[in-house]
């Protein structure tokens, strides 16, 4: 017996609505119908629940093997997603290094290629990261917050006390300062976000691949 009839009957042999599973499980009623549509499959803490609803076992439940199949897809799914976060991850380390060589100019390096392939690798890592939800937590997120602050007004402060910046200001024209505040301004984010990632997310480096 397919999956999405095993869950039909079983719900059926409770008595239950699809709304009422819905509430229970805390989704949309439209995803139980994909369920027992064979649309979609309910993930393992799903099929947990619905097993101690339903009353029977979860092996009796996972007993189909297009079911199986498919969270094998999906296991090796994961693990490339995982994969990536943790190469992005490491990856963001080194750019940072680079952008403050290239915030600071030091030794004369001066480089768009840098910033830019930061922002790009922090769109990466954002994209495949997993664990977002732990920055939601009320304690974490102000933690976080405070922290971005803290490291945009320091860069900020280093900035304006570098002497080449304060050399570029002294000799140029408004517009040229202007733009070069601006870049500047825009990398410090960039960077600020960079190292807020690099101090919370380190759970990646855990990650099982």
């Amino acid at each position: 017996m397919k999956i999405s009839e095993k869950l039909k009957n079983c719900r059926m042999n409770e008595s239950l609505t699809q709304s009422q599973v819905a509430e229970i499980l805390h989704v949309s009623r439209k995803t139980i119908s994909g369920w027992e549509n064979g649309r979609s499959y309910p993930d393992v803490n799903s099929f947990v629940q619905l097993s101690d609803l339903y009353k029977v076992s979860l092996d009796s439940l996972l007993r189909d093997n297009k079911v199986l199949n498919y969270y094998k897809q999906q296991n090796r799914k994961n693990i490339k997603i995982r994969k990536i976060a943790k190469y992005s991850y490491i990856f963001n380390i080194v750019l940072l290094g680079a952008s403050y060589i290239e915030l600071f100019r030091i030794a004369g390096i001066h480089s768009l290629l840098i910033p830019l392939l930061l922002l790009i690798n922090i769109i990466t890592f954002s994209s495949h990261y997993e664990n977002w939800h732990r920055l939601k937590e009320k304690k974490r997120f102000i933690r976080a917050t405070i922290i971005f602050i803290l490291f945009f007004e320091i860069n900020v402060l280093l900035s304006f006390i570098n002497q080449d910046f304060i050399y570029q200001i002294r000799n140029n024209d408004i517009n040229f300062i202007t733009g070069m505040m601006l870049g500047r301004f825009i990398l410090i984010f960039i960077i600020s976000f960079s190292l807020v990632i690099t101090i919370f997310c380190t759970d990646i480096l855990k990650s099982q691949d």
